[in-house]
């Protein structure tokens, strides 16, 4: 397989520190962002965002139908040739699936008088769709550098100059502005890209016709996918749609604002290790066999963890440390709730390597039906709990669900011998 070419890249040692500066500015960033909207708008439009926010992850799952990862799984390991070919096809489906919502928003932005914003977040929508995808082809090509670069344009460069313009001129402090320069920083990402893969041979691939079977193929291939997708993203969001349904727009804010503390750390540890280990994993399994794969995965599981104990609690201790310039009495009556919410995604995150170790081993029918189930039981424990114990509940909801999911993947993949658990792999 020859891997398609880039820009040379500086010495490794100091790509190294370049991908963790970046990582880290993308953590900070949006964590400072929620702070700022916190500070400097209300916790009411911070519930906004937050729904807006949590459209923006879910819809390109629904878009893409699944492709994505199945593409992004067989990057790893195609020709340059079959790998544009496969990402033509692919992107031509999302462009058109795109085209049809932005019609769909203007019109009843013009037709209904709807706020305008609601076409701004759809374009975000699609750039953010776009973004992950290369973001997520780029790193399963081991182009780690280029991978993050373009990623700290896109969720970090662009709040790095709207915060402080915002403070500055109080005229920016509102989310129509926000979610603007949002949707500059998915253009400049994705131009940035464009850029950097332009000796790729994208012009000789998109000059021969589509062929519609690919496409098709692609979905039916996918169907597993899309709903583990589906179960995995809902399990991720659906807690603030019903926070705002049982609680109001106010304590969503807040609900929001924990979220995005505890989250902030997850994701940077999904960035600095779930980059390296996806591709990792997937190249174990195809060149030396299952058993490779779970001590691989076990060792990953290992660093993963204590990893995720400390730099959960560092965030957590920092948030505290900020906590009176945010100057909002709303999140010191919910503080016993916030380290609730913060465990719950620490031991969120853990379940979630635990779908990704079934991913790489292609079990994606068992990633499907743990992805399925863990919505169901995180929805009972969010009703069952949230009417009477309001966020304290909704963090004992995540804690019980992520506990129960961590411990079923973890036993599906270390807790029976390893010819009963990758037999049930797809194609078995």
């Amino acid at each position: 397989m020859s891997t398609p070419v880039l820009p040379d890249s500086p010495g490794r040692l100091l790509v190294d520190l370049m991908v963790m500066a970046m990582r880290a500015s993308v953590m900070g960033c949006k964590f400072g962002l929620a702070l700022f909207i916190a500070r400097y708008l209300d916790l009411s439009s911070l519930g906004l965002y937050g729904l807006a926010a949590g459209a923006i992850a879910a819809v390109p799952i629904v878009v893409n139908l699944g492709m994505n990862h199945l593409l992004m799984r067989d990057a790893v390991t195609a020709s340059t040739s079959e790998m544009i070919d496969s990402m033509r096809h692919y992107w031509c489906f999302v462009a058109l699936a795109y085209t049809v919502l932005l019609t769909i928003a203007t019109l009843v932005t013009a037709l209904l008088g709807t706020p305008p914003l609601w076409i701004i977040i759809v374009a975000v929508i699609m750039f953010e769709h776009v973004g992950n995808d290369i973001f997520y082809l780029l790193s399963s090509l081991q182009r780690h550098a280029w991978a993050n670069a373009i990623g700290f344009i896109r969720g970090a460069a662009w709040i790095l100059i709207y915060v402080p313009l915002a403070v500055w001129d109080t005229s920016f402090r509102s989310l129509p502005y926000l979610f603007g320069f949002w949707l500059v920083g998915g253009v400049a990402s994705v131009w940035l890209f464009a850029f950097l893969s332009r000796s790729w041979p994208w012009l000789t691939s998109f000059s021969r016709p589509l062929r519609l079977s690919v496409i098709t193929d692609a979905i039916r291939k996918s169907f597993l996918m899309l709903l583990s997708d589906l179960g995995f993203i809902t399990s991720q969001y659906i807690d603030r749609y019903l926070i705002t349904l049982f609680l109001g727009l106010k304590v969503a804010g807040v609900y929001f604002l924990f979220w995005t503390v505890g989250s902030s750390a997850t994701t940077f540890l999904s960035l600095v290790l779930q980059q390296k280990q996806r591709p990792s994993l997937i190249s174990a399994y195809r060149t030396s066999g299952p058993s490779a794969h779970r001590q691989l995965a076990w060792r990953f599981l290992q660093r993963t963890a204590l990893a995720t104990v400390a730099l959960s609690t560092a965030v957590g201790f920092t948030f505290q440390v900020l906590l009176p310039w945010i100057a909002q009495p709303a999140l010191v009556a919910q503080w016993s709730a916030f380290w609730l919410i913060v465990a719950g995604l620490a031991v969120r995150y853990m379940a979630d390597f635990g779908a990704l170790a079934l991913f790489t081993a292609h079990l994606d029918r068992l990633t499907t039906v743990t992805n399925l189930t863990s919505v169901g039981v995180l929805v009972i424990a969010q009703l069952a709990l949230l009417p009477f114990a309001g966020l304290h509940g909704a963090g004992a909801a995540i804690l019980l669900t992520s506990l129960i999911m961590a411990l079923w993947r973890y036993w599906l993949l270390f807790g029976f011998p390893i010819s009963n658990a990758y037999s049930r792999r797809v194609g078995a």
